[in-house]
């Protein structure tokens, strides 16, 4: 199989991809975090480690999306990050290395998107954390796709995007692992999201189509990497398409006009700027002067699966408690500059 893409060698391309996100990301990479030896796990610099007794935060994710993950390692961002292969989770030992690495006696939360690897692979670590003395790491696992099942299992869905986000600053102030835990699953109740594919991408490894997709048509229902739900239909203008998956979002969770939201609208990689641009301005028109919402913070990103066409909405509806710390600084004091 021809592979038409940069690399130099398959058995490398996740460890050259990580080196090559770090020196774009220079300086800030190498001043607040590091890479451990022979690994893929990145970690906060001795520097900017986060103070004994505060609750310490890690997570995982498979390779091949696009985004450096590197930039998640820093003050107000998560103290320990591991990488898999293309699309895979990481492994348990992989995991329990990175947590041994951050360990101080504190408390610390593994944060685990809702795939069935990820899920696994976490719990088995957390198995070995215990089996080493290491009993104070607690899994917080979320998910809130809406297409992935029914309203009213929630806590079944497959996690693809968020709008909501406060546990890592509470985690700087100090907060404790369950009042974490308790904000963390608010957020993932109050959000809900849903995927667009629209154009294929190509697997890094495989040289396979991710989703096949006609060119008159577009599948709804998504997962993040391009797993297909079944549900096509012919490609629609960006305004119908806009008003259809709102329509879809609100419709799981009715939201009163007046109120504020966030949003968060994240192209899968191979998405133009033209595209989100237009998308994101349907988006607004129809949830502001449709529905009389406020957007009370927005994200626009095109950062996703290889050049998989297609995009990821979440909507957020955040009460006062969730808009209190995601509008908190880091404390004063707390790290050198």
């Amino acid at each position: 199989m021809y592979l038409k893409k940069l690399y130099n060698d398959l058995d490398t391309l996740v460890d050259e991809a990580m080196a090559g996100s770090r020196l774009i990301a220079q300086p800030d990479a190498d001043k607040y975090s590091r890479v451990l030896p022979n690994s893929r796990i990145t970690v906060r610099t001795d520097k900017y480690k986060k103070p004994k007794g505060l609750v310490k935060l890690t997570m995982g994710g498979g390779a091949g999306h696009e985004g450096p993950p590197g930039i998640f390692i820093r003050p107000g961002g998560f103290d320990a990050m591991t990488q898999g292969d293309i699309f895979t989770a990481p492994s348990a030992m992989q995991m329990f290395r990175a947590i041994q690495e951050i360990d101080d006696g504190s408390p610390i939360i593994m944060n685990v998107a809702r795939h069935a690897g990820d899920v696994l692979n976490a719990k088995l670590c957390k198995q070995l954390c215990e089996a080493h003395g290491i009993d104070r790491v607690s899994l917080c696992i979320g998910g809130n796709d809406v297409a992935s099942a029914p309203k009213g299992h929630e806590k079944e869905r497959r996690a693809i995007g968020g709008a909501l986000s406060a546990t890592s600053i509470m985690a700087e102030c100090g907060e404790s692992v369950e009042e974490i835990l308790r904000v963390a699953d608010k957020c993932d109740s109050l959000s809900r999201s849903y995927g667009v594919g629209i154009r294929s991408a190509i697997h890094p490894i495989s040289g396979l189509p991710i989703m096949a997709m006609p060119e008159d048509e577009i599948e709804m229902g998504i997962g993040v990497h391009g797993e297909s739900s079944g549900n096509r239909i012919k490609l629609p203008r960006s305004r119908e398409l806009a008003q259809m998956v709102c329509k879809i979002l609100l419709d799981d969770m009715p939201i009163p006009s007046g109120s504020d939201i966030v949003l968060s609208l994240g192209g899968l990689g191979g998405m133009t700027w033209t595209e989100l641009d237009i998308l994101y301005k349907d988006i607004y028109e129809f949830l502001v002067y449709d529905c009389g919402l406020n957007i009370w913070r927005h994200r626009v990103s095109n950062s996703g699966t290889q050049e998989l066409g297609g995009f990821i909405l979440s909507i957020g509806h955040p009460d006062d408690e969730i808009k209190k710390w995601m509008t908190t600084g880091l404390p004063k004091g707390l790290y050198p500059d």
